[in-house]
């Protein structure tokens, strides 16, 4: 009997913990969160001061809005699993990416790697050339399409919205600011 009933509350308290078979917690990527997603790699793009490689000699990537703006296609995963999705885009001077991201409680979304790595095929985060032509394909035709557009010339407000809101996503650090700090520092 003794046997019987330790054998019992133990299959409950095993059934009662948090199971990673039960699967991850998936969920449908909404409109706001697209915007965001837009928002996170617009904000990397100024950050680093990218938006000069989206005009190359010959004309801007993308289409062309005006001889100084270019819209970008984004694809992204419709479906965020734990927090974490996917998105194909281009981010010059890299080239296609495929990116993952991070969306908070709060609802803020975090490019996951790091360009000055240079998106290499050993990475999650890497260049589409280093994934199957057909891969990349599916992905495109069955995520949801959106675009995000780049300035070549955003203004200095700008600039210091896509600072404060890069710092806040990244513990404080933004590469803008880093750059520039020399300028801003006057010598002994």
């Amino acid at each position: 009997m003794r046997t019987s009933a330790f054998l019992s509350i133990s299959l409950l308290l095993i059934a009662s913990l948090p199971s990673s078979a039960q699967g991850a917690k998936k969920i449908r990527l909404t409109s706001s969160e697209t915007k965001a997603l837009v928002q996170a790699v617009q904000d990397e793009i100024y950050d680093r001061e990218y938006q000069g490689h989206f005009f190359p000699e010959g004309g801007p990537v993308g289409d062309i809005i005006s001889e100084s703006r270019t819209r970008v296609p984004l694809y992204v995963d419709p479906v965020l699993e734990d927090g974490e999705g996917e998105a194909i885009y281009k981010l010059m001077p890299h080239g296609e990416v495929l990116r993952l991201f991070h969306m908070h409680d709060d609802g803020t979304i975090v490019l996951d790697g790091d360009p000055e790595l240079g998106f290499p095929a050993s990475q999650p985060n890497r260049k589409t050339v280093y994934i199957r032509d057909g891969d990349v394909d599916r992905m495109k035709h069955t995520w949801v399409k959106s675009s995000f557009e780049i300035d070549l010339s955003p203004s200095p407000e700008t600039i210091q919205e896509v600072v404060r809101r890069q710092k806040q996503r990244t513990g404080g650090f933004s590469a803008w600011e880093f750059a520039h700090s020399k300028e801003t520092k006057k010598p002994q």
